[in-house]
């Protein structure tokens, strides 16, 4: 089980590696709230320049929900593609030991 396990880390560590996180350093805290801190430090925003912003915001929200999505699926897959080698082993071996006689 460990095995199986730490495999899975180190696919997910290679993964990491190779697809960074986009959103990484920015911090996840509230769009909303970062907004307000925009609009606080610069009181004088324009409204073309506040709606960049807003905009910006989603993109990198979309970023993150994306690179989830495939983090997500890589994990999956690398579970099933290594511990599927484990159960089909030990499912032959049962097999061949209810076949034979006792």
């Amino acid at each position: 089980m460990m095995l199986i396990v730490g495999s899975v880390q180190l696919i997910m560590g290679v993964v990491d590696l190779i697809y960074p996180d986009p959103t990484k350093g920015m911090g996840y805290y509230d769009t909303k709230m970062r907004l307000s801190d925009i609009q606080q430090k610069n009181p004088t925003i324009s409204q073309e320049n506040f709606e960049k912003q807003l905009q910006e915001e989603k993109q990198n929200q979309e970023a993150a929900w994306h690179y989830q999505q495939i983090r997500r699926f890589i994990n999956s897959l690398a579970l099933v593609v290594v511990s599927l080698p484990f159960y089909l082993y030990h499912w032959r071996k049962i097999q061949r030991g209810v076949d034979t006689p006792a």
